[in-house]
């Protein structure tokens, strides 16, 4: 089955999910809301403040939608923390300099941007990369 994908805010959701969470939005929360807005009202007798409350009501009645689409649908993602993948950061400081042109030696940065670097675990990266850089402009020199 084919597999309907929405960025929404910055995050990629499944359709179905956001439609069936915008639906549990509005069976629960516009519910609650109309029924606290004629309760408070009866209780009131028709004060102007029972509107205010029953607009409480249904934000809380929103976050209460929220929870129950958490429950039932579920993130697809798998995030893992502390794993590197050298490939991926050799193939962004490729696109990196594809774009804005060579890194350079990251010994030659200053003392204090060094290391912020090495404190980012970035360093040795950056290292490969320009030795990366010399073994290549070697090879086109030789030829």
């Amino acid at each position: 089955m084919a597999q309907h994908y929405l960025e929404v805010w910055g995050d990629t959701v499944d359709s179905r999910h956001l439609v069936g969470s915008i639906g549990l939005g509005i069976g629960i929360a516009v519910p609650i809301y109309l029924l606290a807005d004629w309760g408070f009202d009866v209780l009131t007798g028709g004060d102007v403040l029972a509107h205010s409350y029953a607009l409480v009501a249904g934000l809380g009645a929103c976050v209460l939608a929220a929870v129950v689409a958490a429950r039932l649908f579920k993130p697809k993602r798998i995030v893992q923390i502390g794993t590197v993948h050298t490939g991926s950061r050799e193939a962004a400081m490729d696109a990196i300099e594809e774009e804005m042109g060579l890194l350079g030696n990251p010994d030659e940065l200053s003392r204090s941007a060094l290391a912020e670097v090495k404190e980012l675990g970035l360093y040795d990266d950056l290292r490969a990369q320009h030795e990366k850089n010399q073994r290549n402009a070697t090879k086109v020199e030789a030829q």
